[in-house]
């Protein structure tokens, strides 16, 4: 098959969990034998292909709100006069133009990886058209995947439409020299870990302020930038106590190494799909305290500690017994690890993608 995917950034994987899925989902739809082509945005990596990959390359304004717009628009003219079998969009907004290749012929699948029209770095105007794509979403491709089974549950619920749930993967992780330091200070269980980017959805103000109250000798670690959210970055900087550290965007092995280095992982968000950030702290082995959503219930199951989200005092008292129960903390890595391990694998992600293309 002949496959385009558009709604990513691009690859390699740099920004998200969206990107993050293209790219092992393509690379291995490429072993079986597929032509896939990503849609990239101008930035970071240029080279014409990658593992396999062919990308093409086109314009995006640097906009919150219209950059992914006229991007995806370009993207979808381009599909429609190449010879393409499958055209898969990712996320709602891009879902919106999905119609358009069906028309001319080719099989369109649509995956909505969050409800974006919830997160609150979006204009009024932004959040209001992306609630609407839930309805291209869903009637405008020939097939629509989850990434979780709550989202299946609210699009099935809601449309009355049967979705197919392709859950993300994780791993595997490849041996690491932990002699080093991933960072200066950030030695072996010397901090508590976050990663993600900096924006209000992933709920990091409770994370510091929590941790500003904690006794503890160890320190809080941010890995993640800003996303059109400066101003909240400014604020959480002006919050965090002489124990919190920020570092900016980390990527591949130095993110592996902060993973590995660290006592344990927090994902403090008040809105998530199935987050990646989960996956790889289990896939490493570590002990997660995520807030109750029900996309993180879905994936760590019994294998982590929960706190009810936007509760920061809950979240201090169930990072504090956590600080004070090494034995515990190790239980719940080794445990999330085989989760991981036996439940989401992205071989089996690509398997269930590649069927669905070819109903």
């Amino acid at each position: 098959m002949r496959i385009a995917i558009i709604g990513s950034r691009g690859i390699p994987a740099r920004y998200s969990g969206v990107e993050r899925a293209v790219e092992e989902i393509s690379k291995r739809l490429v072993l079986k034998g597929h032509d896939v082509t990503v849609y990239c945005r101008p930035g970071g990596y240029y080279g014409k292909e990658y593992l396999g990959i062919k990308l093409i390359y086109l314009p995006a304004f640097h906009s919150k709100n219209f950059g992914t717009f006229f991007h995806v628009f370009l993207a979808t003219f381009s599909v429609i006069v190449r010879k393409f079998d499958v055209v898969h969009y990712h996320a709602l907004g891009p879902s919106f133009f999905s119609c358009l290749p069906r028309i001319f012929g080719k099989k369109v699948v649509v995956t909505v990886h969050c409800l974006d029209w919830q997160r609150k770095k979006w204009s009024l105007l932004a959040r209001l058209f992306l609630r609407f794509c839930q309805y291209p979403a869903i009637f405008f491709p020939h097939r629509t995947i989850v990434v979780s089974q709550a989202l299946k549950e609210f699009f099935e619920q809601k449309f009355r439409r049967t979705v197919w749930c392709v859950p993300n993967g994780a791993g595997p992780v490849t041996d690491m020299d932990l002699s080093g330091l991933a960072r200066d200070g950030c030695g072996k269980d010397q901090y508590v870990l976050c990663v993600g980017r900096l924006v209000p959805e992933k709920g990091v103000q409770y994370l510091i302020k929590a941790f500003n109250e904690l006794q503890t000798d160890l320190r809080l670690v941010l890995a993640g930038e800003s996303s059109f959210t400066d101003r909240y970055v400014q604020f959480l900087k002006r919050m965090a106590g002489p124990k919190v550290r920020f570092l900016g965007f980390v990527e591949g092995s130095e993110l592996g190494l902060l993973y590995k280095n660290a006592y344990m992982v927090v994902l403090p968000s008040e809105l998530e799909g199935a987050p990646l950030v989960l996956l790889e702290a289990m896939s490493y082995g570590k002990c997660v305290l995520s807030s109750d959503l029900p996309e993180c219930r879905e994936i760590l199951g019994g294998c982590g500690v929960y706190f009810k989200s936007k509760d920061y005092l809950d979240l201090k008292e169930q990072l504090q017994c956590l600080l004070s129960a090494r034995p515990l903390v190790e239980a719940y890595g080794q445990k999330a690890r085989e989760r991981v391990r036996h439940s989401y694998n992205w071989d089996e992600v690509a398997d269930a993608t590649e069927k669905i293309y070819l109903l």
